[in-house]
């Protein structure tokens, strides 16, 4: 033991077997040594050297200046260091090592905690087994490590490293400038980055990675979603697992995926690429510039298209695709159908499964489709093709030029032709079909009535089932037919034909040039001709008008002067008008019908006479010969060939009588049921020739330019006087003339 009191150096080693040595130093502890000036040694074992140092507890060793050393085999050495606890050590200036088995060094560093480390320039380890260093920088939590400058790892087992930087949770590990990893096991780097969710990564400039285990890189990117991703400037993903990369584009939909410019991902597993585009829909992809996807499944691409629709595509520029499963593609075209599909320049499809597709088209029904330019489908299945055509009604079909079919079921074709009716066609040119199922082509030609027909040039067909053909033709009432050029068929049932030709009567007919058929039932045919209003009235020929109702004419006027007729068969009445002569080439005699006495037939060249109202063969005694039988009379009379004789009724005279509305009365007698055998069909009916020429058998005497009578078989034979004997035919016949 040295002296308590060593001379004017006043050192004091009090301690067994302590040391003292230098001036005002103290060694109090067993086996302590104090050396230096203001030193003390207290603890067993301590050290202390130096200035003003103090080793206060077991095998504590302070040196330097001022320094304490105060922990069980604690070691402080420099300036103004703190070793406090047990084997911690401080050294550097203004140093502290609190905690055990601590180390701080440097400057102004703080070792607060077990086995910490605090290196650098006012670097604070608090944590256990932490570690600090560099500047300003501080380790809170357990086994945490802060580098650089003004950094803090405050979580466990937390990295923080660069400047400014926080490691605030578990295995954060944050580095760079001013980053921030507060998420368990994150991982801040770069500048003014955050990484906040657990395990998530944040680098670059001013990203942040808040999600789990999200990772946001670039510039100002965000990735807030659990498992996002952003990279990029700007860029934001929100979703869960979505990725954003590029200039300020945003996944916002769970899984979604944003690229390129200012686009947005709003749709769970969307996809937007390009610039300004978006996706809102689940599974929708938006590509190219401005384009949105909103509808689920829907694909835009392309110029500032829109697919809305649930699995809607559109492509272009401009194109919108709203309904469900729609597509649209081209130049501003927009499909808002279910189904429907447009293509094209601004081609509209509105209908469901509807398709429009070239410029300016319109599909506007449910399934109808346009085509062409300016070309619109409004009805229900319509179609309408080429330019400015229009298929208003269901199931309709407009092509060509500026074509309408507005009909339900109508077609139109060719240029500005319309069909109105359901079911009409109009075909041509400036053809209108406006009855149903109606029929109109050419040029200018209209099918107003319905079923009718229009066809050639201005024709018009007005009446129900009518039909018109030619050029500027009409027929205008109900099932009649005008052809030809300039004919109006304006009767019911009428016909009229050739060129200027009126048929206003029902069931008329004109044919020819300038004719009228104006009444029931007429005809009128040839140049000029007219029916007069006579019903039944036929007429033929030129310049001439009926004069008889149901009456054949044969008219044979002049053009400049009176009308007239050359014949007329009057009907009613029966009677034949000629103005000129009645030939007959090969026929000569005139005859009438008798019925035989017998009822026997009596055949040809025989002379017979009347008894009473019959006829019989002729004798020598006979003093009245009514006449010779003819094979082949040139006119035969009171034949009844076309009825039965008394089939109306008839006054004493053998006048028709009529009722008060002038129709024949039909005789009571008739009976219908019985089939009419004409007089000339009948045996017990026969021609007898009464004036002409006339066949007659001979005995064999006659002699041309002779006479002949009749001898008891009615045969001729050579007399002074009687009948002309004009030739002879053969050995038992000759001609002879009967006045």
């Amino acid at each position: 033991m040295g002296d308590l009191m060593a001379g004017p150096c006043n050192t004091n080693a009090t301690g067994a077997c302590s040391t003292a040595e230098g001036q005002n130093t103290t060694a109090s502890g067993t086996a302590s040594h104090a050396e230096g000036l203001n030193t003390s040694a207290s603890g067993p074992a301590s050290h202390a050297e130096g200035y003003q140092s103090l080793a206060s507890l077991d095998a504590a060793h302070a040196e330097g200046s001022t320094t304490l050393a105060s922990g069980s085999a604690s070691h402080a050495e420099g300036y103004l260091t703190v070793a406090n606890t047990d084997t911690a050590h401080a050294e550097g200036t203004s140093t502290t090592a609190s905690g055990v088995a601590s180390h701080a060094e440097g400057y102004i560093t703080t070792a607060s905690n077990a086995a910490a480390h605090a290196e650098g320039v006012a670097t604070t380890a608090s944590g256990i087994a932490s570690h600090a260093e560099g500047l300003l920088t501080t380790a809170n939590g357990v086994a945490s490590h802060a580098e650089g400058g003004s950094t803090q790892a405050s979580g466990p087992a937390s990295h923080a490293e660069g400047y400014k930087t926080v490691a605030s949770l578990d295995t954060a590990h944050a580095e760079g400038i001013s980053t921030t990893a507060s998420g368990i096991a994150s991982h801040a780097e770069g500048y003014f980055t955050t990484a906040s969710g657990t395990t998530s990564h944040a680098e670059g400039g001013g990203t942040i990675a808040s999600g789990l285990y999200s990772h946001a890189e670039g510039q100002d990117t965000l990735a807030t979603g659990n498992a996002s991703h952003a990279e990029g400037f700007g860029s934001k993903a929100n979703g869960i697992g979505s990725h954003t990369e590029g200039f300020l584009t945003q996944a916002n939909g769970d899984f979604s995926h944003a690229e390129g410019f200012g686009s947005l991902a709003g749709g769970l597993n969307s996809h937007v690429e390009g610039f300004g585009t978006v996706t809102a829909g689940a599974n929708a992809h938006a590509e190219g510039n401005f384009t949105v996807a909103n509808g689920i499944n829907s694909h835009a691409e392309g110029f500032a298209t829109q697919a809305l629709g649930v699995n809607g595509h559109a492509e272009g520029n401009f194109c919108v695709a709203s309904g469900n499963n729609s597509h649209a593609e081209g130049n501003m075209t927009s499909a808002f159908g279910a189904n429907s599909h447009t293509e094209g320049s601004s081609a509209t499809a509105l209908g469901n499964n509807a398709h429009a597709e070239g410029s300016s088209t319109g599909a506007h029904g449910d399934n109808s489709h346009a085509e062409g330019a300016s070309a619109i489908a409004s009805g229900m299945n319509a179609h309408a093709e080429g330019f400015g055509s229009e298929a208003n009604g269901v199931s309709s079909h407009a092509e060509g030029n500026i074509t309408v079919a507005n009909g339900d079921n109508s077609h139109t074709e060719g240029s500005n032709s319309v069909a109105n009716g359901t079911s009409a066609h109009a075909e041509g040119q400036s053809t209108n079909a406006t009855g149903t199922n109606s029929h109109a082509e050419g040029f200018g030609t209209q099918a107003n009535g319905n079923n009718s027909h229009a066809e050639g040039s201005g024709t018009f067909a007005n009446g129900d089932n009518s039909h018109a053909e030619g050029i500027s033709s009409v027929a205008s009432a109900a099932n009649s037919h005008a052809e030809g050029n300039g004919c109006v068929a304006s009767g019911e049932n009428s016909h009229a034909q050739g060129q200027i030709t009126r048929a206003s009567g029902m069931n008329s007919f004109t044919t020819g040039n300038s004719t009228a058929a104006d009444a029931l039932n007429s005809f009128a045919g040839g140049l000029n001709t007219n029916t007069g209003g006579l019903t039944g009235a036929y007429i033929m020929g030129q310049n001439g008008t009926a004069r008889f109702a149901n009456s054949f004419h044969v008219a044979n006027g002049m053009a400049v002067g009176p009308t007239l007729n050359s014949v007329i068969l009057d009907g009613p009445g029966g009677n034949l008008f000629l103005d000129g002569t009645v030939m007959s080439p090969a026929l000569a005699d005139y005859a009438e019908m008798f019925e035989t006495i017998d009822g026997q037939s009596i055949e040809p060249a025989y002379f017979v006479t009347l008894q009473g109202k019959k006829i019989r063969l002729a004798n020598a005694n006979d003093t009245y010969i009514l006449g010779v039988t003819s094979a082949a009379p040139a006119i035969i009379a009171d034949c009844s060939e076309l009825r039965w004789h008394d089939l109306f009724v008839r006054d004493k005279l053998g006048r028709v009588l009529g009722d008060e509305n002038g129709e024949r009365i039909l005789n009571p007698k008739y009976n219908p049921t019985l089939t009419y055998v004409p007089r000339r069909e009948r045996p017990e009916w026969v021609a007898v020739g009464m004036l002409g020429k006339l066949v007659v058998y001979d005995d064999g005497t006659c002699a041309v330019d002779g006479y002949c009578k009749s001898n008891d078989q009615g045969i001729a034979t050579s007399a002074s006087d009687g009948y002309r004997v004009m030739e002879r035919i053969d050995e038992s016949t000759v001609r002879i003339f009967v006045k």
